[in-house]
């Protein structure tokens, strides 16, 4: 009876005032700190400082006067304040001399905390506790925390004080120490949305219950955000009891048409650039605001991750077509996190938001490596070298000499991305497995990398190092055995069998060479002599062209 009163008292306050809790049973979501503060009360254990934390209008400080209540008033058997005693309705209409509410934020210098602990010292006169509730706790000055610091460690009896703050991270260990800590989650929706109705129903409010679901996200677990949202549609379109819609709740919340946003999002998962572009120049000539499109399109984008992860809720994920869910079931979890990425990024600004529309559109939808290969041509052709200029003259020399470069430019591209063979990744797995094998001077992988990529013949794999200098550290380090054993070990294991090494460099492949045409030639002069032939001047081709 008293809570109906104290509402018809309130009538011409906003919501959020409106139906803040007068008790703990009343606070929304927070189970696990309402139970604790009322077995402590029902105990008797009570701390002389506690510290409230957690994000923006989730009860810290409605709590917060609610144990100031249970610890000045009488308390039913299970810990709550009775709400209908003097000291209830005092504290509920803001007339208690004993509970003082002061907000850090403008009372942030030092000579008001020393104010207020010339004041901790006057004990309490009607109630058995004088409570400090100190909001946006902070915003004090580091002086202030310090003044602070002695009279909460070892406060007056019968005092209390009651910390609240959204960044517990910036206020002091030595302040935190000193107080018992409670950490206030953000409400789920669920929680939200049963808070908003049960004001619709007291409210005579008429909704759609999309409406409820898209105030719940949109508040992000703050029932103060979500009540005031609510008022706010309740006052643009639900006087004489009028059905407020989901599309009115869309366009008051800036989130765009569910429809277009939705049709938008799958031609970019579809990659259909064109009409994804057409969907957004065309909203923009009608007058549409393009920031309800951006936010509609990202909401509509993560349920997209959500609905591909399989974690989106089945009330929400019939509102989507099966052609839409089949798209996303044919496009990766990676594409969809770098579209959604790629749109939170940009800045829809008055001046420029469709052209960066627009660039974020075709962003999401071309391919990087597309885009990376196209760099790649472009500074490849763009640094061939420079022709010298001849004045007032240029030959048909040079126009076909700039053909064959640009030809070269592409090929040097093609071949950049032709993808390597099968010998290529074996010898570049056997280079990768000695990265770290290095026993005497040199890293065997250093070494090997300096190796023409080997081809297996006949059981035996041919080592062609690039230098005879190259080839003697190498053949150094394979004097250890560890080096050796290693190579042996990471060949197996990259061609599937033991493999004979033969180890040559580009001076013995020509010497090799020379001495076969010279044998060649001797096989070629017996030959001659043979068939009756004569040798008339024996000298050798160096000779002759002395």
């Amino acid at each position: 009876m008293y809570l109906k009163k104290i509402r018809v008292i309130l009538d011409n306050k906003v919501f959020y005032r409106k139906w803040r809790p007068f008790d703990f049973d009343n606070v929304v979501g927070q189970n696990h700190i309402t139970s604790t503060l009322k077995r402590a009360i029902l105990s008797k254990r009570i701390a002389h400082a506690y510290l409230f934390t957690g994000p923006r209008g989730v009860g810290k400080t409605s709590t917060a006067r609610i144990l100031a209540k249970a610890l000045n008033s009488e308390i039913n058997d299970d810990g709550n304040p009775v709400i209908e005693s003097e000291t209830s309705k005092a504290i509920d209409e803001g007339r208690y001399l004993d509970l003082v509410e002061i907000d850090a934020a403008s009372n942030r210098r030092i000579d008001d905390v020393r104010d207020l602990l010339d004041s901790v010292q006057i004990q309490p006169t009607l109630g058995k506790f004088k409570i400090y509730i100190i909001d946006e706790v902070h915003m004090l000055t580091p002086e202030a925390f310090n003044a602070l610091l002695k009279t909460l460690e070892e406060p007056p009896p019968n005092i209390v004080f009651i910390l609240a703050t959204t960044d517990s991270h910036k206020i002091p260990d030595t302040i935190k120490s000193r107080c018992q800590r409670f950490d206030f989650r953000r409400l789920s929706d669920d929680d939200v949305i049963d808070r908003l109705i049960e004001i619709c129903d007291s409210e005579n409010i008429e909704t759609e219950q999309e409406v409820l679901e898209i105030i719940a996200r949109i508040s992000w677990g703050s029932l103060r955000d979500a009540e005031s949202l609510l008022e706010q549609l309740h006052i643009s379109y639900g006087v004489n009891n009028q059905e407020i819609k989901e599309e009115q709740a869309r366009e008051f919340l800036g989130l765009g048409n569910f429809e277009i946003c939705l049709s938008l999002a799958s031609c970019i998962i579809n990659k259909k650039s064109s009409e994804a572009l057409k969907i957004i120049n065309l909203e923009y000539n009608k007058g549409t605001n393009l920031n309800s499109i951006y936010q509609g399109l990202l909401e509509t984008l993560r349920n997209s991750l959500l609905i591909k992860a399989g974690i989106l809720e089945q009330e929400n994920l019939e509102k989507y077509s099966d052609e839409f869910r089949s798209s996303i079931s044919k496009t990766s979890l990676e594409k969809i996190l770098e579209i959604l990425t790629i749109f939170s990024k940009i800045k829809i600004h008055e001046s420029e938001k469709l052209l960066n529309f627009e660039i974020a559109i075709i962003e999401s939808i071309i391919d990087k490596k597309t885009i990376y290969e196209t760099k790649i041509t472009s500074s490849t052709i763009s640094k061939k070298p420079e022709q010298p200029e001849v004045q007032n003259t240029i030959s048909s020399e040079d126009n076909s000499q700039e053909k064959y470069d640009s030809s070269s430019a592409e090929s040097k591209v093609t071949n950049f991305r032709k993808e390597k063979s099968g010998d290529e990744i074996k010898w570049d797995d056997v280079i990768y497995q000695t990265r770290r094998t290095k026993n005497r001077q040199f890293n065997i992988s250093a070494l090997l990398r300096n190796v023409e990529t080997p081809i297996v013949t006949n059981n035996k794999i041919k080592l062609k190092f690039k230098s005879n200098a190259i080839k003697k550290h190498f053949m150094d380090e394979m004097e250890d055995p560890r080096s050796k054993n290693a190579l042996k070990l990471a060949i197996n294991k990259s061609y599937g069998s033991e493999l004979d090494l033969q180890i040559s460099s580009p001076k013995e492949e020509k010497s090799q060479s020379d001495s076969a045409e010279e044998k060649e030639t001797s096989s070629s002069i017996k030959k001659a002599l043979s068939m009756g032939g004569k040798i008339i001047n024996n000298k050798t081709s160096e000779d002759i062209n002395e």
